[in-house]
């Protein structure tokens, strides 16, 4: 640890010799005897208050009777002590050899602490250069172990350079000497794997030992990966050996090489990208030293699809995109999807799924944001499609998954972003704050996206990564608010929203005039399970968004009852969950006509009134090529 140098100048020293009779009772801070290892006591023993190895705070020695003092103040920094005599060995707080290797030390300020030391006679130093396997100085920490004491002391070779190391003022003795890096772990010298195998160095006094050594080889783990399905090589099959490798390695073509890895038995994550599932349970490896351990690994193909993104006017490859998977229906999107990004690279990949996980997704691009790391360039939001992007959900590329199957879809072209920005306001011209806009159709069941393009206290919100496309906007007010929620236009849905034209660099003005929210309440029964618990959401009955800030929830204790709030005058189908999906309707769902600021009373259960889904029309125009 290092502190600072107490107030005065670097390498200032202030000497204080000691002569009084024992500390009074009264002092505060370390005392002791400083004695001669036959127990005689040692004069003008003096105790360095190092605060960097070359600055000296203070120094205190002992007295005739080998006696020291080194008072305590609040708020002193720790030291590193230094103690030297005439005739000794000099030693650092407790039993160091240099700077490096001794304690950090705290004086006591409250109370007084008796600690006596002996000084040790005779010193010896052992130096050498540590190689790699091809002669190059190596950056690694050396250690000298007593192997007729629990003495340890080390050295690290990048004070030197050059792979060089040197350790001085050790006492005479035997040791063992020992190497280390987080690459290579640790060897005994010379060239040993464990201690016992290590030689023993005998230092005399006076004497200097030169040792050097070479790190030992390591292993190399050589992997052929293919395909499950058809025998096949991956195409970019990847390593990452547990406690072996620090780092994910990657081959093609159904080859991944690893070297330097440390001897040892490993678990290994054996992947291939998004095109197949890494393998489960993890496998391990035994690698040893100075060979190559050739292993071979089947993985399981998902469903996957792949692209790559770039700047719209270069052409660049751009990392950092993200994608939302978006559902054509009965989604929308929420603070909790899970992302997809693109790499620095550009390319973006999404999967593996399951079989039993097909689906066909909507594609919704946006820049991955970082306030402490803001990106060098911004791009704006879009709705991927099969030639550039749009703002419409409609003209959204469709993707459908296939089974174990990798689909490359269009590029992303991304562009510069813009605003919309405007004023909420009720009916009576009232600004209205706390209401979130958002560019899409909001799902407010999987996590609200707190603060983000809300408005301020004077009704003001701001939307500024916007990509070049007109844009629908959705006001969403809270639940407890009394609005209902609304698109741009003050319509009910989407499909019958004004969509405004943002342009790269530029602000559009899109304001909001909500009304009074209307009320979806009723019961939901379940004879065969009376104290049955679920919820109820609305969709609206045209574009299939949610149509209301929140859902219903009901349990024994309401009887069953519950209510949706927030809707503007439009029909919904109604969804709701009681140990089974049901949408509200005799075979089939029907539609339920909601009025602004009214209330709408239904009565449902789960064998009359429990329907099937409504069935889904598309909202697409395109769809992804195979």
């Amino acid at each position: 640890m290092h502190a600072g140098n107490g107030g005065r100048p670097p390498g200032a020293l202030a000497i204080v010799p000691l002569t009084a009779a024992p500390a009074a009772a009264d002092t505060v801070g370390y005392t002791g005897v400083v004695r001669d290892s036959d127990g005689t006591p040692v004069a003008n023993a003096c105790f360095a208050l190092h605060t960097s190895p070359t600055a000296v705070a203070a120094e205190y020695c002992s007295d005739a009777q080998g006696r020291y003092t080194i008072p305590g103040a609040w708020n002193a920094p720790d030291y590193k002590i230094r103690m030297h005599a005439d005739g000794f060995r000099t030693q650092w707080w407790y039993d160091a050899p240099d700077y490096l290797n001794a304690s950090a030390v705290s004086i006591p300020a409250g109370a007084t602490v008796e600690q006596d030391f002996t000084l040790g006679r005779g010193a010896g130093s052992i130096s050498g250069r540590i190689t790699d396997q091809y002669g190059t100085g190596a950056a690694v920490s050396v250690a000298v172990h007593g192997e007729d004491s629990s003495y340890q002391a080390i050295a690290y070779t990048w004070d030197l350079g050059d792979g060089r190391y040197a350790l001085n003022n050790l006492p005479p003795g035997r040791y063992r000497i020992s190497v280390y890096d987080n690459v290579h772990g640790t060897q005994w010298v010379p060239g040993k794997e464990t201690r016992e195998e290590g030689t023993v160095y005998t230092l005399t006094d006076g004497g200097a030992l030169t040792v050097d050594e070479r790190l030992l080889p390591l292993g190399t783990v050589e992997a052929r990966v293919t395909d499950a399905v058809t025998g096949m090589p991956v195409r970019r099959p990847c390593l990452y050996i547990s406690g072996g490798k620090d780092e994910t390695v990657c081959g093609t073509n159904g080859l991944v090489r690893v070297p330097d890895v440390r001897p040892g038995t490993w678990e290994l994550d054996v992947s291939a990208g998004a095109s197949y599932f890494p393998l489960d349970p993890r496998p391990t490896v035994d690698v040893v030293r100075g060979q190559v351990t050739t292993v071979s690994y089947q993985l399981r193909p998902g469903a996957a699809f792949a692209t790559a993104v770039q700047d719209a006017a270069t052409g660049q490859p751009v990392g950092g995109i993200c994608l939302h998977l978006v559902q054509p229906k009965w989604g929308g999107q929420s603070a909790h999807m899970r992302q997809y990004c693109s790499s620095e690279d550009g390319h973006l990949e999404v999967g593996p799924f399951e079989d039993n996980e097909l689906a066909t997704w909507q594609l919704y691009a946006f820049q991955a944001t970082n306030p402490y790391e803001p990106p060098v360039k911004r791009y704006g939001d879009q709705w991927v499609t099969a030639n550039g992007g749009s703002g419409d959900q409609r003209e959204a590329l469709s993707v459908t998954l296939k089974a174990r199957e990798t689909l490359t879809i269009p590029t992303i072209r991304v562009d510069p972003p813009g605003t919309i920005t405007g004023t909420i306001r009720n009916a009576a011209g009232a600004v209205v704050p706390g209401v979130c806009a958002y560019p899409f159709a909001f799902h407010p069941g999987q996590g609200a996206i707190f603060g983000k393009n809300c408005a301020t206290a004077e009704g003001r919100y701001t939307i500024d990564d916007l990509g070049p496309y007109r844009w629908p906007i959705e006001f969403a007010p809270s639940p407890n608010s009394g609005y209902a929620w609304q698109w741009s236009g003050d319509v009910a849905d989407r499909f019958a929203a004004t969509r405004t034209l943002v342009t790269s660099g530029g602000t559009a003005t899109v304001d909001a005039k909500l009304v009074n929210g209307g009320v979806l309440a009723g019961k939901v029964t379940d004879p065969v399970n009376p104290t049955a618990t679920g919820y109820v959401w609305t969709y609206n009955a045209r574009t299939g968004d949610i149509a209301s800030a929140s859902y219903g929830y009901f349990d024994s204790g309401s009887g069953g009852a519950f209510t949706v709030r927030g809707h503007r005058t439009q029909d919904v189908y109604v969804e709701y969950w009681v140990d089974k999906e049901c949408w509200y309707g005799v075979r089939n769902a029907t539609t339920v006509a909601m009025k602004a600021g009214a209330t709408t009373t239904i009565a449902a259960d789960t064998t009359r009134t429990c329907g099937r889904a409504p069935v889904t029309g598309s909202q697409t125009r395109t769809s992804a090529p195979s």
